[in-house]
């Protein structure tokens, strides 16, 4: 049952922490960054916003990962049923 609890909480990190960090894309994008009407934004790689993005998209990666593999013993049980 530990592990149960341990896996729960960090997979609820990850979710977390890519929702942060996907709220905070906009403000880090228009604090550190250039607006450029009609273009977007520029902004340094590297920088604040950069890795923000970058977290954002790893943290839904690996929801996406946990939850395919969490749906294979779930659709085994219910085709047994």
């Amino acid at each position: 049952m530990n592990i149960i609890k341990n896996a729960s909480i960090a997979s609820a990190s990850v979710l977390v922490t890519g929702a942060g960090a996907s709220i905070l894309i906009p403000v880090a994008m228009t604090t550190f960054g250039t607006v450029v009407s009609g273009i977007g934004t520029i902004h340094a790689a590297g920088g604040v916003a950069a890795t923000l993005q970058s977290t954002a998209g790893l943290c839904t990666l690996s929801n996406s990962i946990v939850a395919g593999a969490c749906s294979i013993p779930i659709t085994y049980l219910r085709s047994k049923l």
